[in-house]
């Protein structure tokens, strides 16, 4: 906008008339031009202060080459206007314009080198810290590197600590089922070696039982048929010695076999008497032994009855003190009623004294007045004095009344203590003999059973 205004104000210089009027408006519009120049050196250097974009800078340098332009646009113009003005005018406005625009021309290009120096001294202050910044991002960089192979190395141990721990887990699972294993094996190796060895005893005993039946088989069942009589009239009526030999024999076989028998039998009743024995030894044992605590329950029950015993005649004393105890109370109770009628009564009288001397008061007021009946008086005062005697005598009975009052209450204070003490007494009693008696009766129970 100012080029453009400083333009046409050079584009109406030419039509002016007068020389002196030209130079003032010469010298006016230079004054402008100075302000001017001077506000935008001001923009600038605040621009620069401000580290903003040198777009004011950019701007005036876009001026200065407008306005070194302009003598050329000027000399044109003047050319164009030479039909409208003289040639000495028109000289004069050009060595005018001629001087001013280097003057003018040459504060903007040192502005532009300022500026431009201002400028580069920013742009390296901005690559330095650049660079700075760069470095720093750079060893951030570097240390997060670190960071990272250093998490990478600890995941990496983890890894092959926990593969390890697997390991040795897999390898203990591994040896446990090889111990399982082998025990196994070793069981069914002796199951097996027992079960060969009852299969070996099952056959000896098939074989002892198959001997015995070939020999069984080998006797003349006539002979087994045959008694002791028989045989003997046999070797009676045998004709030969021959025959008396096979009956001998036979005879002599048959008492051996009996024999035998005999002693199996004998032998077997022997045992399973042995077995009756060592039985009835051991019962007799266990029947020591229950009596044996039959008997130390007996002592334990007694101890306890006789502890029952004695705490059963504690407790009744303790009822025929507590029951005592309460005629005690009654019969103060009682005495505190008497006491109370008494001293209802002494009460009476007391107020009866207060109205007899109120009334010698009154005597002593009228004197003057009853002097004639000095006689009736006398008697009267006589009755008085008989009255004050009782009065008094009660007041002593009164006091008297109240200090046993006084040691009635506190004996019953006592006894009221006593009975509660007694009541505690009893009722703790009355839980151990039901504990005892729970006892007893689980004593009871085991004996039973």
């Amino acid at each position: 906008m100012s080029s453009q205004s400083f333009k046409q104000k050079l584009d109406s210089v030419p039509d002016q008339t007068s020389s002196e009027e030209q130079m003032e408006n010469w010298s006016k519009e230079t004054h402008i031009l100075q302000q001017k120049k001077e506000d935008i050196c001001v923009e600038f250097q605040f621009h620069q202060n401000s580290q903003k974009n040198p777009e004011l800078f950019i701007q005036a340098e876009a001026e200065v080459r407008k306005l070194s332009d302009w003598p050329v646009t000027s000399q044109r113009r003047g050319a164009q206007n030479d039909c409208n003005s003289s040639p000495e005018e028109s000289s004069t406005v050009e060595k005018k314009a001629n001087r001013m625009l280097p003057e003018f021309i040459s504060p903007w290009k040192d502005a532009a080198d300022f500026g431009g120096k201002t400028e580069t001294a920013f742009l390296l202050k901005e690559l330095d810290t650049l660079r700075a910044k760069n470095k720093k991002l750079q060893d951030e960089l570097s240390e997060k590197d670190k960071e990272l192979k250093t998490i990478k190395l600890d995941l990496e141990l983890q890894e092959r600590a926990s593969e390890a721990k697997i390991a040795e887990k897999i390898a203990a699972l591994v040896e446990e089922v090889y111990s399982a294993q082998r025990e196994r094996d070793e069981a069914v190796m002796a199951r097996l070696r027992l079960a060969n060895e009852e299969r070996d005893e099952a056959f000896l005993r098939v074989q002892r039982l198959e001997e015995s039946l070939k020999e069984l088989e080998n006797i003349n069942p006539e002979e087994n048929d045959m008694t002791l009589q028989e045989l003997l009239n046999r070797i009676n009526n045998a004709d030969t010695g021959i025959d008396i030999l096979k009956n001998g024999a036979i005879i002599l076989n048959r008492i051996h076999r009996t024999k035998e028998r005999k002693k199996k039998i004998i032998a077997e009743e022997m045992n399973a008497v042995i077995e009756q024995r060592d039985a009835a030894l051991f019962q007799c044992k266990r029947l020591e032994q229950e009596l044996h605590h039959l008997k130390e329950q007996n002592q334990t029950s007694a101890n306890n009855t006789r502890h029952l015993t004695a705490e059963n005649n504690q407790e009744r004393a303790l009822k025929a003190d507590l029951i005592a105890l309460q005629q005690e109370k009654e019969a103060a109770l009682q005495q505190c009623k008497k006491l109370e009628e008494e001293i209802q009564a002494l009460r009476v009288y007391y107020s009866l004294y207060k109205s007899l001397s109120e009334g010698m008061s009154l005597k002593d007021q009228h004197s003057c007045v009853f002097g004639t009946s000095e006689g009736g008086l006398q008697g009267r005062e006589d009755v008085v004095t008989l009255t004050y005697g009782q009065i008094e005598d009660l007041a002593a009975q009164l006091q008297q009344a109240r200090s046993e009052q006084r040691d009635t209450e506190l004996k019953l204070h006592k006894a009221l203590e006593a009975s509660q003490e007694a009541n505690e007494k009893v009722q703790k009693l009355e839980r151990l003999v039901d504990v005892l008696r729970k006892k007893v009766g689980a004593g009871t129970i085991r004996t039973v059973i």
